[in-house]
C-alpha cells in the first residue's frame, strides 16, 4: 500500500493515510462488515495494519477475519469514543442504496472522526493526482496525471481513471470501468462496471452509468445512461 501523503481537495493538510497513521498510532475501526469491507481489511493487512474492531449492527453478519469487537454506529457516536483516537474506514460499498455510504460518511465526520484514504499496492497514482479524506483507490485501478478525486468515492479494482479528471464525492467508479482524459463526475454518481466514458464528457450528480455503457456525451443530473452507445433518461429525482 502506498505510504505518500496527498492533500485533499480545497484543503492544505493532509489526509489521513498510512504515513501519519502509523505517527499518530490511532485505533482502526472499520464502517461495515461486508463484502467490500473484507477486500479492504486485506489491503490493510498487506501494509502491516491491523482492525482493532468494526461498526456494524448486530442482525447485519460479518465477513471480516478475525476476533474483532463490534461497536453499533449509536455507541460511537453517543458512547464516548474519543475522535481523536479512533480512525475509521468506509468499508460499505455499493451493493446496497448508494445513499447509505454518503449518509453514513457524513454523520460520522460530523460526529468529529476522520476516514481514512486508501491505496492498494497495486494500484498506480500519480504523484500529480489529488486523491481527498476516504478516497479508495483498490487493486489494479489507475489514477493518472492531475485528477481530482473527491471525499468518499470508491475508485474500484481495474478501474481507470485518466488524467485531468475531475471526480465528485461520494462516487463509485465501479469494477473495470474507464474515464477517459477530462472527464468529470458530479457527487454521488455510481459509474458501471467495464463502462466507458468518453474524453470530455461531463457527468452530473447522482447519475447512474450502467455496466457495459460507453458514454459518447454530457449526462444531466440525476439521470440513468445505458447502453452502447448510451442513451440517458431521467431517474426521476437524487438516488
Amino acid at each position: 500500500m502506498r505510504l505518500s501523503v496527498r492533500s485533499p481537495v480545497g484543503h492544505t493538510s493532509p489526509v489521513n493515510t498510512l504515513t501519519n497513521l502509523r505517527e499518530t498510532s490511532p485505533k482502526l475501526l472499520m464502517v461495515g462488515a461486508g463484502g467490500h469491507a473484507r477486500v479492504l481489511q486485506e489491503l490493510l493487512a498487506e501494509a502491516g495494519i491491523a482492525l482493532s474492531g468494526y461498526v456494524a449492527p448486530a442482525e447485519g453478519g460479518c465477513l471480516l477475519e478475525g476476533e474483532l469487537e463490534r461497536i453499533d454506529e449509536s455507541a460511537l457516536v453517543d458512547g464516548g469514543f474519543s475522535a481523536t483516537d479512533y480512525l475509521l474506514v468506509n468499508g460499505l460499498g455499493s451493493a446496497g442504496p448508494t445513499t447509505v455510504r454518503a449518509a453514513v460518511f457524513a454523520k460520522l465526520k460530523a460526529a468529529g472522526f476522520n476516514f481514512l484514504q486508501v491505496e492498494a499496492q497495486s494500484a498506480v497514482v500519480s504523484a500529480s493526482a489529488v486523491l481527498s479524506e476516504g478516497v479508495q483507490v483498490m487493486h489494479r485501478a489507475v489514477v493518472h496525471s492531475d485528477a481530482i478525486v473527491d471525499d468518499n468515492t470508491i475508485v474500484n479494482t481495474g478501474a481507470i481513471v485518466e488524467h485531468h479528471n475531475r471526480i465528485g464525492a461520494n462516487c463509485h467508479i465501479a469494477v473495470g470501468a474507464v474515464l477517459c482524459g477530462q472527464v468529470s463526475v458530479g457527487r454521488g454518481t455510481h459509474i458501471g462496471a467495464n463502462a466507458t466514458v468518453l474524453q470530455g464528457v461531463k457527468i452530473g450528480e447522482n447519475c447512474i452509468i450502467g455496466a457495459g455503457a460507453v458514454v459518447t456525451k454530457d449526462v444531466p443530473d440525476n439521470h440513468t445512461a445505458v447502453g452502447v452507445p448510451a442513451v440517458s433518461k431521467a431517474n426521476g429525482g437524487s438516488k
